[in-house]
């Protein structure tokens, strides 16, 4: 008995055109200079400043303030954060820690410290121009009197002085 074979129809090129079109897009995307906000520009070294955006802590205790030297971030003074009526104890600069981080891909940095278990209290920030970092800060709480137990999230922004 003999094999049956059909005849398969293909458009024209076969397909063989789809890669070669993929890679010209790719370079004329890049070559229109799409790129992330402030890529290419590097990040001066100096002392940053700013506050969180919190309205229920007073402006003096808002503060966050970082140094930046040769690609890594230091945190120097952080913020207080609230939860209903409770506010943050220093997690991160307790004792006079001053905790440090690279900078990592996409001119990021992530300092971490863990509340309890697995959940960790967190400042992350992102430089969006050469001198200029917007973030958050993410804090627990413990059940106390007059807050419940949970997390709270505050963004904050901190420019070069």
């Amino acid at each position: 008995m003999s094999r049956v074979t059909t005849s398969r129809r293909r458009g024209p090129g076969g397909g063989r055109l789809l890669v070669p079109a993929l890679l010209l897009a790719a370079v004329l995307t890049i070559a229109s200079g799409v790129a992330p906000a402030g890529a290419g520009t590097p990040v001066k070294k100096g002392t940053y400043g700013g506050h969180t955006t919190q309205a229920a802590v007073a402006t003096n205790f808002r503060t966050i303030q970082f140094k930046v030297t040769k690609g890594k971030v230091t945190l120097t003074a952080e913020p207080t954060v609230a939860r209903d009526a409770c506010t943050s104890a220093p997690v991160f600069t307790i004792d006079g820690n001053t905790p440090s981080k690279k900078l990592g891909r996409g001119r990021t940095f992530t300092i971490t410290h863990t509340f309890l278990g697995n959940k960790i209290d967190k400042i992350f920030g992102r430089f969006v121009s050469s001198d200029e970092i917007d973030g958050y800060a993410i804090y627990h709480f413990n059940a106390q009197d007059l807050c419940s137990a949970g997390k709270s999230k505050v963004n904050y922004s901190a420019s070069r002085k």
